[in-house]
């Protein structure tokens, strides 16, 4: 599946947290918040389904 672009607004902390990471790790930051939102959905077993149901129903 292709990337797309979107905007989001964050705390100034958490772009500088972002940042700092990023450079530490040589990751992408788009990769580091990929990784940081599956292991919350990992973490949150019962909201990753009902999000996927939600996904479901809407297509």
């Amino acid at each position: 599946m292709a990337k797309k672009t979107r905007t989001y607004r964050l705390h100034e902390e958490t772009i500088d947290l972002l940042k700092a990471w990023s450079f530490i790790t040589e990751k992408d930051q788009q990769d580091i918040l990929e990784e940081a939102f599956l292991e919350y959905a990992k973490q949150r077993p019962e909201l990753h389904e009902k999000a996927k149901k939600v996904i479901e129903a809407v297509k």
